[in-house]
């Protein structure tokens, strides 16, 4: 499991290193999907008062109430969201950004938080317990392979020094002892197993528990009846 946290510290570290400005003018590009300031009618230096003169004409022509286009309101929104990035010196410069070098691909770990965060808890759940459980059986593989190729290099060294006969059927059995990775061992055979665990150990505890305190409690009967006696002597 400690590559599990490991992957989950590594992930959280990467999004970590993106503000909720840098989350917004992701979403704000995405969801927009076209250049802000052809969308503003203005050039990519512009100062801050054209912009709001700019916005303020878009305003009174594209507002649903003076607009008759079926997606008056989606145009409307994207206008507000533009100019909201625009108009804030930051997360316009994170924007010019994102017009030199793109969006965050999916070699980002930001790319996949921002996609998790659109989704419902259930469903990014799903897909997280998904993502771990394949993640956890192909590190099961790489790590058995490790050990597989470790264990040869070592046998075939000693063979070599003994150059005993038969030694290659040793090796092919003692190999064959490692143990392979098994679906059992992951996440979703896990969890039940855990639960099934957590279920019986109670009553077990309980027992256990019992059994201690009543055999302190007969100790101490015992201990009181011995100092009596010696008493009496």
């Amino acid at each position: 499991m400690r590559w599990i946290f490991l992957l989950l510290l590594t992930f959280v570290l990467s999004v970590a290193a993106w503000d909720d400005d840098d989350l917004e003018v992701f979403d704000v590009v995405e969801e927009v999907n076209q250049n802000f300031y052809e969308l503003m009618g203005v050039s990519q230096d512009a100062t801050p008062a054209q912009i709001k003169s700019a916005f303020k004409k878009l305003t009174l022509k594209l507002h649903p109430d003076k607009n008759d286009s079926p997606d008056a309101d989606v145009q409307f929104r994207n206008l507000v969201s533009v100019h909201n990035v625009l108009k804030d010196p930051g997360k316009r410069e994170k924007y010019n950004e994102v017009l030199k070098n793109g969006l965050p691909n999916w070699r980002s770990a930001v790319y996949y938080y921002r996609h998790l965060r659109k989704m419902g808890l259930a469903e990014a759940s799903i897909i997280l317990f998904i993502i771990i459980s394949l993640g956890q059986y192909a590190v099961s593989w790489a790590a058995y392979v490790e050990k597989r190729y470790t264990a040869e290099q070592i046998l075939n060294s000693r063979g070599r020094k003994s150059k005993k006969t038969g030694f290659d059927v040793g090796l092919s059995e003692i190999l064959d002892q490692l143990p392979k990775p098994s679906v059992k061992d992951t996440l979703p055979f896990q969890i039940p197993r855990l639960a099934w665990w957590t279920v019986t150990a109670i009553p077990r505890s309980y027992v256990e528990i019992k059994k201690q305190l009543k055999e302190k409690e007969e100790e101490a009967k015992r201990q009181k009846k011995r100092e009596e006696e010696e008493k009496q002597r």
